[in-house]
């Protein structure tokens, strides 16, 4: 009999030991737990929700009693209402637990630059769902904990109806967030989607806006090739600038009709556009029409011969025009009289200002094709020379220098009567025989080249020279003064002593 009491209170003694070792296993797992749970965003957030409840709950009970006695509750209330209003926030459980970001507005891809920009919102939506996700699965850890705890609180038959509330209120809110987060998850799809959608429309716009490109600068060098053929080479270069210029405008307009969708906005903007250069930049937009007149009346074109006068014509350029664009005229300054009498120097590349057209006078020498111009060389003779016979060996020389120049410009006259009035001209050299006070100026006036004219004044110069200094008659002369009567000139000679 004592035996088996032995054994009995062994087994005893063991099982509350057991038992006791149980239970101190399971009160280190709650304290584990409620650690983690301490440190845990969701759990401090309910908490606070809790705690927002039990002071709503004290607010109307002292509103209550403020009614019964204000004097002695009314503070207290006020105190209470400047706490409820500070931790308002944790008013709505399901704002302060589902803690989900929102998608940002997807951007509308209305050009080829906005892919980029769609490229980095997808990137973008689906960050923020891994987030979500993310913030998800914490939620879901939490709530497991929270259950962990009750079983083991359980297991200790310790009755926490405050947990079980909490649980309850998880639950709940885990439906409600696994809803919202599918509803997301479906909306970013659908986002996705439209936004792969209209990147492929982007990309088939642009791949159709450069085929017509392609088919444009392939049409406007054909064009080029079929002008070449039929055009004069005087013409080629401006008809190419031009084909260039509407190749290049309707290029833009294209672009412009590709990308944007509202005729009117397209109005509005060239209106602005419009408005803005004519008043902010009144000269560039002076150039512009400036060149727009210069093609169209065809007064100047690159190679003509030109003489243009700037700032009040204190400035002379002459030269040959190399290139017209939107907003100058390029001139290479050539060596000629302007040259030797003003300048004194050439070789200079010009730039001037397209609406120089509107200000200051220009000269065209190779207007129409007219490669000829007048120029005149003077010489004085004494009064005492035969000036008829020297009249007539100059024009002599002019006539035999000029014939072909003289012809051409018969013929081109001919030509430019259609187009101009001209009643009569003498394209024959001219000589004038004028008295001055120093002597008899003969002024001789001959056709020249006007690509040259400073090496035809110098070869007519050297014959003419030639052919007077040979008659003994003829005494070319030069600002003079001539005195009558006595001239006494005495030398003194001062000898300076040693």
């Amino acid at each position: 009999m004592k035996i088996f009491f032995l054994i009995f209170s062994f087994i005893f003694l063991f099982a509350n030991e057991t038992n006791t070792t149980e239970i101190n296993l399971t009160k280190q797992q709650i304290s584990k737990i409620q650690k983690e749970l301490s440190n845990n965003s969701f759990y401090l957030s309910y908490k606070n929700y809790i705690d927002y409840q039990k002071l709503q709950d004290k607010y109307n009970k002292l509103k209550y009693l403020a009614r019964r006695n204000p004097h002695r509750y009314k503070q207290k209330l006020l105190t209470v209402q400047t706490q409820l209003d500070l931790l308002k926030e944790n008013e709505n459980i399901f704002n302060t637990l589902i803690k989900l970001k929102n998608i940002p507005k997807a951007p509308k891809i209305e050009n080829p630059f906005e892919i980029f920009s769609a490229i980095n919102y997808e990137k973008q939506i689906k960050n923020i769902l891994n987030q979500n996700i993310q913030t998800y699965e914490e939620f879901k850890d939490t709530l497991n904990k929270l259950k962990e705890l009750y079983t083991l609180e359980k297991k200790l038959k310790i009755k926490d109806t405050q947990l079980e509330n909490m649980i309850k209120d998880f639950e709940l809110i885990d439906t409600i967030y696994k809803k919202k987060l599918e509803t997301l998850k479906t909306f970013i799809l659908s986002q996705k989607e439209k936004i792969k959608k209209e990147i492929k429309n982007q990309i088939n716009k642009l791949v159709i806006l450069i085929g017509i490109i392609i088919f444009l600068i392939i049409f406007s060098f054909i064009l080029k090739l079929i002008m070449k053929k039929y055009i004069k080479e005087e013409n080629l270069y401006l008809s190419n600038k031009i084909i260039n210029i509407l190749t290049i405008f309707i290029i833009a307009l294209t672009s412009l009709l590709f990308y944007i969708n509202n005729a009117t906005y397209i109005i509005t903007i060239l209106g602005f556009i419009s408005a803005g250069i004519a008043i902010a930049m009144k000269d560039w937009f002076m150039n512009m029409f400036g060149w727009f007149v210069i093609m169209v009346n065809g007064n100047i074109k690159v190679g003509d011969r030109v003489k243009i006068y700037l700032q009040n014509g204190n400035v002379q350029i002459v030269g040959d025009v190399i290139d017209i664009t939107l907003t100058r005229i390029v001139i290479y300054e050539d060596v000629t009289y302007t040259t030797y009498h003003k300048n004194r120097r050439a070789g200079r590349i010009v730039f001037v200002p397209n609406n120089v057209i509107f200000n200051n006078p220009i000269f065209n020498y190779t207007h129409k094709r007219l490669a000829t111009v007048w120029d005149g060389i003077d010489i004085t003779l004494t009064f005492d020379s035969n000036y008829k016979k020297a009249a007539d060996i100059i024009k002599n020389i002019l006539i035999n220098q000029t014939k072909r120049q003289v012809a051409a410009t018969k013929s081109r006259m001919q030509r430019l009567k259609i187009e101009y009035n001209f009643k009569s001209y003498n394209l024959d050299p001219r000589v004038f025989t004028l008295i001055e006070e120093n002597g008899i100026r003969i002024s001789a006036w001959y056709l020249v080249i006007s690509s040259s004219p400073m090496a035809y004044r110098s070869q007519i110069s050297g014959e003419i020279l030639d052919a007077l200094l040979k008659e003994k008659d003829i005494k070319i002369t030069y600002p003079t003064y001539k005195i009558n009567g006595e001239i006494n000139i005495q030398k003194e000679i001062s000898e300076k002593p040693y």
